[in-house]
């Protein structure tokens, strides 16, 4: 799309005035509509497309709309993709999770190249691209759907993100949305003097999957981390044995006192560590 001049007409001076007196730098178009009560959808619908072409708005998606900042180059803005969020789920409740998550806790290296949410209804397309960042949507039923609350993402907002302790069940159930197990197995060592061990294992239980409660026990052990959680995590009793890395074919050695296929090589997940 070529960008036209930043230049200003009435009706748009008009429209990013009433958005900035409301707080307002994301806005459906009914929002739009509301303002600019005096005119017609039709003629809403022609000025927001023109203030798009013009640099002053960015189409975040059909519908949605998101206030260039007057000095940013439009081609290349981008807003803060945690703060789109809560505009792209509609009525569902969400958090931030998985990957993303482990980014704003700091934990991770490697920048995200997603956006992940977990969200407590199906959400359709499952990703949506925007500017080619994909927004990933994980729907998380209800007995999963837990342990969030508003975190600092930079020195002025915050947002619905996954807690620490959460950040790693939600991880150790779905590892390849997390950078797999090596990558959490990093984050944990990181993460040892800070997590909350007590409602780590609460997290567990309520959470209730034994693949999760099983690669939590094994890499707490494998790590050598110091908790008073490890025996109850193992009187978590199965005869079924769960993949420590579920991305990976089913092989390797199986440890009993985990119900775990070492299907990863042990040595592989801590060099990163200690090197």
């Amino acid at each position: 799309m070529t960008i036209k001049s930043k230049t200003l007409s009435f009706q748009s001076a008009e429209l990013l005035n009433l958005l900035n007196k409301d707080g307002l730098v994301c806005f459906p178009i009914d929002i739009a509509y509301k303002l600019l009560h005096t005119s017609s959808k039709d003629s809403v619908k022609k000025l927001l497309s023109d203030m798009a072409k013009r640099g002053l708005l960015m189409r975040v998606k059909e519908g949605l709309y998101y206030v260039i900042p007057y000095d940013q180059d439009a081609e290349t803005f981008m807003p803060d993709w945690h703060l789109l969020v809560p505009h792209l789920v509609g009525d569902a409740s969400y958090y931030i999770s998985y990957y993303s998550a482990m980014q704003i806790h700091s934990l991770i290296t490697q920048p995200a190249l997603k956006e992940q949410i977990v969200v407590n209804k199906q959400i359709k397309p499952t990703t949506l691209k925007i500017k080619g960042i994909p927004f990933q949507f994980i729907y998380h039923n209800e007995k999963h759907f837990f342990g969030s609350k508003k975190t600092w993402i930079n020195s002025f907002n915050k947002i619905e993100c996954s807690d620490l302790e959460k950040t790693f069940i939600d991880a150790l159930f779905k590892p390849h949305y997390a950078g797999g197990i090596t990558e959490i197995t990093k984050a944990l060592h990181k993460s040892k003097d800070k997590i909350d061990y007590k409602k780590i294992l609460k997290y567990s239980e309520q959470f209730d999957s034994l693949a999760v409660t099983k690669r939590l026990g094994y890499l707490l052990e494998l790590l050598e981390i110091d908790n008073p959680i490890i025996e109850k995590l193992q009187k978590s009793k199965t005869n079924s044995y769960f993949l420590l890395e579920p991305q990976h074919p089913k092989e390797g050695k199986m440890i009993s006192r985990w119900n775990i296929q070492e299907n990863i090589d042990k040595q592989s997940i801590l060099s990163p560590i200690y090197t």
